[in-house]
């Protein structure tokens, strides 16, 4: 059973994204109105965090913090200043740096995220309703547009490249749609894998996935609920497992613990998380009944080994 163990100020002004280094050293915030990120060092044993030095410069109304699976680079995704920002990470403190000038991308870019591979990162551009692809260079860690963006639906918000790296799902707010697009990494390309899934839900906001991929559970921020699908390896395609599962009021972020046994889900409007039991056979979810009372608005939700930790605003 998750409990709360206290909470710490992100220093910035309106939190609403954070990531954390693939060694869980390190978990880093990123403040939407102050336009800057916060380095935290986290506690293997209790899960609390201090911060590291102070806040870092990013573009304007930073949305999205992604952190490159080998842990040395840090990028923030901006929403109005079109752009992406690249920090190095100090391998001993977790400090971040600039690195490089902010790399241009669509209008509106709500959510980013890497492949497993640390070979391409992806971007939501919400605007122009369409997915950005960009080449990473794993030494400097510079990236490279490449490809043309894919279409998607309607005011796409969060993506989310499955396990294996070869697809990327998106959720389309307004269409009420998820979004399946193949990765040809040879050739540099995503290519759109049918038409868009329509959900049961209203509004789509979040997307996640079991370590394995076999599973991927949609937030509904509207009717404020849960939808699971099983994911079909070689495809990518989805399939509805049971019914929508209720969840609290606005429920707009959600991981699966690395064990992949239980699913976590920040509410935004009734300021809690809620906890389910994932079924290791089919992959539906079962409330367990738990509540946890967090700050104001949580926005992000991230899963540490046997601990998680919600942003609020």
């Amino acid at each position: 059973m998750l409990k709360a163990t206290g909470s710490v100020s992100s220093g910035g002004s309106v939190p609403v994204a954070l990531a954390v280094d693939p060694r869980a050293r390190f978990a880093y915030v990123a403040n939407v109105v102050s336009g800057d990120v916060t380095a935290f060092r986290i506690d293997s044993t209790a899960g609390t965090l201090s911060p590291v030095g102070g806040r870092v410069a990013a573009g304007v109304r930073p949305r999205a913090v992604v952190v490159h699976p080998n842990g040395r680079f840090v990028y923030v995704a901006n929403e109005v200043s079109n752009d992406i920002y690249t920090f190095a990470v100090d391998a001993s403190t977790g400090a971040l740096t600039a690195a490089g000038a902010p790399v241009a991308v669509g209008r509106a870019p709500l959510s980013m995220m890497v492949d497993p591979a640390g070979s391409f990162a992806y971007v939501v551009n919400s605007d122009m309703n369409s997915v950005s692809m960009f080449a990473i260079d794993k030494d400097s860690g510079a990236l490279t547009l490449v490809g043309t963006p894919a279409t998607v639906g309607e005011d796409p918000e969060s993506l989310l490249v499955h396990a294996s790296g070869r697809f990327v799902y998106v959720a389309n707010t307004v269409s009420q749609t998820i979004s399946v697009l193949a990765v040809d990494a040879v050739n540099k390309t995503l290519t759109r894998v049918g038409d868009p899934i329509p959900t049961t839900g209203t509004f789509p906001r979040a997307i996640a996935q079991d370590a394995s991929g076999r599973f991927l559970y949609v937030a509904n921020i509207v009717t404020g609920d849960i939808c699971a699908y099983s994911v079909d390896a070689a495809t990518g395609a989805l399939t509805s497992v049971g019914v929508r599962v209720p969840a609290g009021i606005g429920p707009g972020s959600l991981v699966v613990d690395p064990a992949g046994k239980y699913l976590v889900v920040a509410n935004s409007q009734s300021d809690n998380l809620s906890v389910f039991a994932i079924d290791a056979t089919t992959g539906a979810i079962t409330s367990m009944g738990q509540s946890i009372v967090t700050g104001g608005t949580p926005s992000a939700v991230v899963a540490v080994g046997a601990v998680a930790a919600a942003q609020s605003n």
